[in-house]
């Protein structure tokens, strides 16, 4: 059965690299010059926000924040009168009090009241809020999923120049989501949100030279655009500079600088960069095996609840690289990769329930895993459910093919069929093989 064991390697996953660079909510910016008048005293500021002008309750509320103009720093009072300027109609006081709900920054976390806020603020043509409440309907939050909704606010706050929502409306058109395919449009508008400095467009721009999406791929431009964003810190950035590293795209090939790169963001949480890490000490490419480190970068990844990292710690406990042999645990790991419907972990498992390693020997069970690995068109699994079904029994068939369609009902849920349509657009840029 060990030639059915199987661990994905990561060799581009681009998609991922720009999902990762979605467009993320606007926070709140200081009172522009039209709020903010420093000339007024501090008395008569606070005499204006009490007589209810929504301005000066919003310059008060940052006074508060920031512990400025000699104001002591209260998080209360600050939101205070924040939303007492919401509740006056001030856009940008909206706008922050659905940054504070979004986010539970004062108050109980609360989508419908961040939506609620947000909407009030876009409805007054506030860019940011616009793009906030873009973002509410592309995730589903606290209102229905809805990607047309998203693009249309996108739309019209990239129309004011907000660089994360030409951003979040160039992600739109890169993936079709809520207007029609356009890599062109993609493209345009991740180079007007790079030119103003968002990093997460910087980084998109990046990966359209990279891999030649909409444009010639052009390795020199993509390195341009990705050490902009890395300057910037953007840890999706040190991953896709890591791999020009890695492979030599358009640089001289050097693994342990695709390894520095690897561990910045992998240090930070990025969980494809724990992956990809993780598979440069497993392969060895450029230095010496190290199945230790490998080992730890996949458990790290793992523990976010990664599918593919689950799968691979249940290998390294199956095979015993750089840990201690136990068959027990590569099933616990292959059990929570498989019920996330990845189908190298299925296929896994099912090789363990066939030759009971690590859990009872169950020819049912085996052909479970087997054939719901073998729907995605795993050709080991199909080979697998041959050979299996020549030495099963009538009754065990029977019980196995019950197994699979009490499977099928439990878990087909629209969460995890959302949750599957989206990783087979990313598993198009997976490879796997077999060790």
């Amino acid at each position: 059965m060990r030639n059915l064991l199987c661990i994905c390697w990561f060799v581009l996953m681009a998609a991922i690299l720009l999902n990762a660079q979605d467009a993320q909510p606007a926070a709140p910016q200081h009172p522009g010059s039209e709020v903010m008048n420093q000339s007024v005293p501090m008395v008569e500021l606070l005499e204006q926000a009490e007589g209810g002008n929504a301005h000066a309750q919003y310059l008060l509320a940052y006074a508060y924040t920031d512990g400025r103009s000699g104001m002591p720093k209260k998080d209360a009072e600050a939101l205070r009168w924040c939303l007492a300027a919401a509740q006056n109609g001030l856009a940008e006081a909206q706008n922050r009090m659905g940054y504070f709900y979004k986010y539970g920054l004062g108050v109980r976390q609360n989508y419908e009241e961040a939506v609620r806020w947000f909407r009030s603020a876009a409805e007054q043509g506030l860019a940011a809020a616009q793009n906030n409440l873009a973002h509410m309907y592309q995730n589903g939050e606290g209102v229905k999923l809805d990607y047309a909704r998203a693009a249309d606010l996108y739309r019209q706050a990239a129309a004011q120049g907000l660089a994360p929502a030409q951003n979040g409306l160039g992600m739109a058109y890169l993936h079709g989501n809520g207007v029609p395919k356009d890599q062109a449009a993609a493209l345009d508008l991740f180079r007007l949100a790079a030119e103003q400095g968002l990093p997460a467009a910087q980084h998109n721009l990046g990966m359209m030279y990279f891999e030649g999406r909409g444009i010639p791929r052009n390795y020199p431009e993509a390195l341009q655009w990705f050490g902009k964003a890395a300057n910037q810190g953007s840890l999706a950035t040190y991953r896709a500079l890591g791999h020009m590293y890695e492979f030599g795209n358009g640089v001289d090939r050097d693994p342990e600088k695709a390894a520095e790169l690897y561990r910045k963001a992998a240090e930070q949480g990025l969980v494809n960069a724990q992956l990809e890490l993780a598979e440069l000490y497993h392969v060895g490419r450029g230095f010496p095996h190290d199945y230790f480190e490998a080992a730890k970068w996949y458990q790290r990844a793992a523990e976010q609840g990664h599918p593919a990292a689950e799968n691979a710690v249940g290998y390294m406990y199956y095979q015993g690289l750089g840990v201690r042999r136990d068959y027990r645990q590569a099933a616990e790991w292959f059990l929570k990769a498989a019920n996330q419907r990845y189908a190298l972990a299925q296929a896994n498992l099912g090789a363990l329930y066939q030759s009971g390693l690590g859990v009872p020997l169950d020819y049912g069970e085996a052909y479970k895993w087997f054939t719901l690995s073998a729907q995605t068109g795993l050709a080991q699994s199909k080979s697998a459910i041959k050979a299996l079904t020549q030495i099963m029994t009538t009754a065990q068939l029977r019980d196995g093919q019950s197994r699979v369609s009490d499977w099928v009902s439990r878990n087909n849920s629209s969460s995890l069929a959302s949750q599957k349509a989206e990783t087979q657009e990313l598993d198009t840029y997976v490879s796997a093989r077999q060790p």
